[in-house]
């Protein structure tokens, strides 16, 4: 039993190779592993530093280590509110009134004036011209 057939001896190379591959995938994985490892050992040292360092940030806030003062109110004298609303001025002035009758509002109409061309381009734009509608006065 000592020899062996040459199809034997083959098969054992390839796996013999066979093993020699798993081993030394086996030995890349469990590097990777415990490189992993390390940087989550090393990720949650920094968080728990980083949590400390947010706590020792937030605890001035929430209870002062210094005598705290207690705030006096600023003293102003009363004054008197100014008004600018004066009841003998008219605030509102319409541009919108007719010269001859004295109507305002919806009795003046805007129209077209044709005999007053502004532009051209991109097409006829005319002036405007107001006309009354209780005395038909035109005005421009």
């Amino acid at each position: 039993m000592d020899e062996f057939t040459p199809d034997y001896e083959e098969t054992l190379d390839k796996l013999s190779s066979q093993i020699t591959e798993l081993f030394s995938e086996i030995n890349y994985y469990q590097a990777q592993v415990t490189e992993k490892d390390n940087q989550i050992i090393r990720l949650t040292t920094e968080n728990s530093k980083l949590k400390t360092q947010i706590q020792n940030m937030t605890q001035p806030l929430n209870s002062p280590s210094y005598p705290s003062q207690q705030a006096q109110p600023i003293l102003t004298p009363p004054q008197q509110p100014t008004s600018t609303f004066n009841p003998q001025v008219e605030i509102r002035v319409n541009k919108r009134q007719c010269p001859e009758c004295g109507a305002t509002g919806f009795a003046i109409r805007e129209v077209d004036d044709k005999s007053n061309i502004i532009s051209y381009v991109p097409r006829r734009i005319y002036a405007k011209k107001k006309v009354c509608t209780k005395c038909r006065l035109t005005w421009s």
